[in-house]
């Protein structure tokens, strides 16, 4: 048995392959800030010396140590990018950039860079990957960022409408009854690389993105682009005399349909939502994405040992 502390089983046999790892910093260490504009030149130096094994040379996820990582280092010619304060298919911005570089990404070979390298190599080699991918050179158009609104405080009767929502959207045919991400269509998921990928265990401890609730909030409204989650932002405005699918009852206990039936006997129809001024529906809409969010977050718990040790490198697309 191996025990890990912060390597992965496959980041640890990279580390003993000298592929470029960051090297052990003080948590303590600060950053001095960038005092110049990013330059693509500093940022090439940067690049080769702690990205290119992984990224690859020309940026494509192809380096040498590409191989055994699961999931696969970020293709930066496509300029899809899954984690973002924009809308979906949108670029990310240079600040959705830097907070991956300096928080890394969970479950995945992607280490936290914020105590190795200094603002100006992080806005340096930013504006050098920004180059692989000719979507970022047309600057005129405009980058549409979401709005979080103030989130409305928890409850116990949110969460249970959460619950009662992730049911309606069907959120489970992929994400499992449970939120284990083990649902029916789990299995046959692939990126927009053809890599098999897995839907998010909403249970885990770490998400990639935050586990705030205001980062469950941006992925449900943002989706993650080159995935099969897509943006949900338009789809809670559904109306309560939608027909609940067969795959549904079959999934789901008799007393949980029950409470189905119920809830959505309560809701409002599509023409009664239809015939709403915008801002009702603007706060039913809030009103059951933070009910989704708070039911999601509430299923969050700490992984026992077997998961810590075993189940750490899997791909999870949240």
């Amino acid at each position: 048995m191996q025990i890990k502390n912060s390597f992965t089983l496959s980041g640890l046999a990279l580390a003993m392959l000298t592929l470029a790892a960051p090297s052990m910093a003080d948590d303590s260490q600060t950053s001095a800030p960038a005092y110049f504009a990013p330059s693509e030149v500093r940022g090439q130096v940067v690049y080769a010396k702690d990205c290119a094994a992984c990224h690859g040379e020309n940026g494509n996820g192809a380096g040498p140590g590409a191989g055994p990582l699961d999931p696969k280092p970020r293709d930066f010619t496509s300029g899809l990018y899954k984690f973002r304060s924009t809308t979906y298919g949108e670029l990310p911005t240079d600040a959705d950039l830097l907070r991956v570089v300096n928080e890394g990404v969970a479950h995945s070979q992607m280490p936290p860079w914020k105590n190795v390298l200094s603002e100006q190599e992080k806005v340096d080699v930013i504006a050098y990957i920004k180059g692989f991918s000719p979507d970022f050179k047309d600057t005129s158009s405009h980058l549409d960022t979401i709005v979080i609104p103030e989130a409305p405080p928890s409850t116990p009767e949110l969460v249970q409408e959460g619950r009662q929502i992730y049911m309606t959207m069907e959120c489970w045919a992929c994400h499992g009854v449970e939120g284990k991400g083990n649902g029916s269509s789990a299995g046959s998921l692939t990126d927009n690389w053809g890599n098999p990928i897995r839907p998010a265990n909403f249970t885990w401890e770490h998400y990639k993105r935050g586990n705030s609730p205001e980062d469950i909030y941006k992925t449900i409204n943002t989706g993650l682009n080159g995935t099969p989650m897509i943006s949900f932002a338009g789809a809670f405005l559904f109306g309560g005399d939608r027909q609940i699918d067969s795959a549904t009852q079959t999934s789901f206990s008799a007393g949980e349909i029950q409470g189905l039936e119920a809830y959505l006997k309560a809701q409002p129809t599509d023409a009664q939502i239809g015939a709403m001024p915008q801002d009702q529906k603007n706060q039913l809409d809030q009103k059951r994405k933070w009910a989704l969010v708070y039911y999601l977050h509430s299923l969050v718990r700490s992984p026992n040992v077997f998961e810590w040790l075993f189940t750490q490198d899997m791909e999870l697309t949240h």
